[in-house]
This record gives structure tokens, C-alpha cells and sequence, in this order.
């Protein structure tokens, strides 16, 4: 099992990240977590075919983790796919979505392909080996009552990866390390957003769980040269160091337990 991190940027828009998005490989299948601005170039600059994609999960509608979905969509359509694509979004989000992409003439009628849309509130299940687990995160909850008000949803997930190699949490956007500290407690990897969570609380929970192997991704600019200091190949005398993202870093679950 595969993790790619092809969008590794904060919310910020910086020359030499893309947004946020995670490819999840294992064997010929390929699930992508989020969609941020430059998901599509960034597929391609790593040999990746779109069109191939299995389903597209949306953790929540912050643009820096859905801006590249509709180009995406295009890409494929343009490729002339005809396999369903399966995408999940938080529950209440469908319609929006289905306007959305009415909007910008991507009809059902005129498609190559049927995007599927269903609400993201159950176990995904990719082939017969990979399970994706949504739980619900906080980083949502300072914008509830005025989204209320607004008439939408405020929810946001994050996932729970299951495998033949282990098992990993992706983060996505969270209100700090306690949304996601039980499920990555019986995971083997954490890749774990490093906007909302502070450093020292990151290098806090891998003290009490050593075997945890933390990549940092959401890379803020403020980080960047704390980035630097923790290159994916410092060994930093740990058994497993805290690593920074950079684009299209990859990462083999079974050479990290």
C-alpha cells in the first residue's frame, strides 16, 4: 500500500506546493483524498493517469481541498474514460455539488462517464483488501453556527485506511491532535495536517507512540524552515523521525512498521 502526497500546501497559495491531496496506490487500485488546486498536473508530473482513478473522497469544502476537482473531472472526460468514478462527499454536500458542477456544463447527458456522488458516511471498500474508514473531525466546528445560518453543513472527516500492510490515518484538516490521537493510537502511519497542529504536540504524541511513523503535511509558510530541517531522509536518531511532505513524496506503508 502506497501513499503519494501530491498537493502537500497550507491553505496558502505558495510556487512550489499544490493543494491539498493524498493518492492512495495498492496494486492496480487508486483512491484519491481531496482534490486541492493542481491535482491534475500533479498526477501527471508523477506518471499517474487520472483517468485510472477508482473514486475521489472530499474530506470537506475548504477550497484548497476541492478547487482541482472540476478540472479533473474534465481531464478524464476529455480522455474519453467511461468507467464510473465514485465520489464521496460530506453528508448534505451532494446537490451542491451536483450544481456545481451543472455550473461548469459538466451534464450527465454531454459526460463520457457517470460520476457517481454519494454522501461520505460509510466504509469505503476498494477491492477486496483496502478499507477507508471516515470519522469526523473538529476543524469545522468554529464555522457551524454561521454555516447554520447559511443553510449548509458544517462536517469534516477525517480517514482511517485499512490494508494487508497496516493501517494509516490521513488527517486531513483538524482542530488539533485530539480528532485524530485514538484511530492513529492502532495505526502504523500518520499523515497528519501541520497547519492546526503545533510541532511540539506532534513530536509530544510520537513520544508515546514510538512506533508511529508522522509525516506532516499542510505545510504552512511558517513552517517551512522547520521543514527543512527534517528532510524525509533525516534519521535524526529516532526509530521513526517526524518528516515533512514536499510533493509527490511517497510513501510504502510496509517499510514503515
Amino acid at each position: 500500500m502506497q501513499f503519494i502526497l501530491t498537493g502537500t500546501a497550507s491553505g496558502i497559495p505558495v510556487a512550489h506546493r499544490r493543494h491539498a491531496s493524498v493518492l492512495l496506490r495498492h496494486g492496480q487500485r487508486m483512491v484519491l483524498l481531496d482534490a486541492g488546486e493542481g491535482v491534475s498536473a500533479s498526477l501527471l508530473s508523477q506518471d499517474i493517469d487520472p483517468v485510472l482513478l477508482d473514486a475521489v473522497l472530499i474530506s470537506h469544502t475548504h477550497a484548497d481541498h476541492v478547487a482541482g476537482l472540476p478540472l479533473l473531472l474534465q481531464g478524464m472526460h476529455l480522455a474519453e474514460r467511461e468507467a464510473p468514478l465514485d465520489i464521496r462527499v460530506p453528508p448534505g454536500r451532494e446537490q451542491w455539488f451536483r450544481d456545481w458542477f451543472a455550473g461548469l456544463y459538466i451534464f450527465e447527458e454531454k459526460w463520457s462517464f457517470p460520476v457517481i456522488l454519494r454522501a461520505l458516511d460509510d466504509e469505503i471498500r476498494v477491492g477486496e483488501e483496502l478499507r477507508i474508514r471516515p470519522f469526523p473531525n473538529r476543524h469545522l466546528d468554529r464555522v457551524r453556527e454561521l454555516a447554520g445560518r447559511h443553510g449548509i453543513p458544517a462536517d469534516s472527516f477525517s480517514f482511517y485506511i485499512s490494508g494487508p500492510d497496516g493501517g494509516a490515518v490521513v488527517s486531513s484538516d483538524i482542530a488539533s491532535i485530539d480528532d485524530i490521537a485514538e484511530a492513529a493510537a492502532t495505526a502504523d502511519l500518520l499523515i497528519i495536517d501541520s497547519t492546526h497542529v503545533a510541532v511540539g504536540e506532534l513530536e509530544a504524541y510520537m513520544t508515546a507512540h514510538p512506533e508511529l511513523t508522522v509525516v506532516c503535511t499542510h505545510v504552512p509558510p511558517e513552517l517551512e524552515p522547520e521543514a527543512g530541517r527534517h528532510r524525509p531522509d533525516d534519521a535524526s536518531g529516532a526509530s521513526h523521525p517526524l518528516l515533512f511532505a514536499h510533493d509527490g513524496m511517497r510513501i510504502d506503508l510496509e517499510n514503515h512498521q
